[in-house]
């Protein structure tokens, strides 16, 4: 028989729905701490359009690439928390940023409510098309002959972090050469400037189909559509190895359970777009959701690992 709900649970449900059916009721604003252009603001973008359709409500994508993520994740920190400022928040920014930093403005997980990961990206490790290193076992025994050099982004980074972690597990050594553009890294490589050089996928594809670089293998457990022939790690001889940075979509802290929860369930259904997985295949991103319970644990187990090395680098400041 049917039984009318009790006042704290009626008060309950009332006030999920309304608090469901009150958002969003302004333009909602995603703070992206990338430039405009590449593919993790490409991708936000369309995140954007389509999260829009679904809320019959502009999304922005606001770019605030200054301070190495740190005027992003300040601008999402301090928003008020009603769901209508999110960040759209990389890894490197609560696994590695909040350790090699003197301090910041804001609590990394403290001040940011967790809604879901949105993808993975896994990097390719790369080689001169017409140079000596034609495979990932030919970069472990160079390594071991002569010192290497390989180029990426700046120190500290997770292109940084994935390097250590693969020549520890190689058990080789090599001269790690920061830059502040893929485009300098390539050009170095193609030029045979460098030895290796370790990329986003989607960043290479240019260099590797125009025949001047040559991808050796993939971080991650599985290989990537926009690069069907290019090994994992794992398969080219690092057993067991994988990693793929991810980027994530939170909202400031205090920010109402059930406007979470409503984010999490349309972020999850627009992911299942074929045009949304199309343009994530496309930049060699791995479509995932998380329940925010679930990002929280990711985030606290990654830095625990994270932490250790950036001490073993010397990067870690406290």
């Amino acid at each position: 028989m049917w039984k009318p709900l009790s006042v704290p649970l009626l008060a309950l449900a009332l006030a999920f729905g309304h608090s469901a059916q009150a958002f969003p009721d302004q333009p909602v604003r995603i703070v992206v701490p990338n430039a405009p252009g590449g593919p993790v603001d490409v991708v936000t973008r369309v995140l954007g359009e389509a999260l829009g359709q679904r809320w019959n409500q502009a999304v922005i994508v606001d770019n605030r690439p200054a301070g190495g993520g740190v005027v992003a994740g300040n601008q999402v920190a301090r928003a008020k928390p009603d769901g209508h400022t999110l960040g759209l928040v990389v890894q490197s920014a609560v696994t590695i940023l909040p350790f090699i930093m003197e301090s910041l403005p804001y609590d990394p997980v403290g001040d940011f409510a967790p809604i879901s990961l949105v993808a993975r990206t896994p990097f390719v490790f790369l080689s001169a098309a017409n140079g000596p290193i034609k495979t990932w076992q030919d970069a472990v025994d160079t390594a071991k002959s002569r010192e290497i050099t390989l180029g990426s982004y700046p120190a500290g980074t997770a292109f940084h972090l994935t390097w250590e972690m693969a020549r520890r597990q190689a058990g080789i050594d090599g001269l790690y050469v920061p830059a502040n553009s893929g485009t300098q890294v390539q050009a170095e490589l193609a030029n045979g400037d460098l030895d290796l050089a370790l990329e986003a996928p989607s960043s290479a594809k240019g260099m590797i189909d125009a025949g001047k670089l040559r991808a050796l293998a993939i971080t991650s457990p599985q290989r990537l559509p926009i690069l069907p022939d290019t090994p994992t790690l794992d398969e080219a001889g690092l057993k067991g190895f994988a990693f793929e940075p991810w980027f994530s979509l939170m909202a400031p802290a205090g920010t109402p359970d059930a406007v979470i929860e409503q984010i999490r369930q349309d972020l999850a259904a627009v992911l299942e777009q074929p045009e949304v997985r199309k343009q994530l295949d496309f930049f060699g991103m791995v479509p995932i959701t998380t329940t925010p319970a679930e990002l929280t644990r990711i985030i606290a187990e990654e830095r625990e690992i994270t932490l250790p090395l950036l001490r073993e680098t010397g990067l870690a400041k406290h």
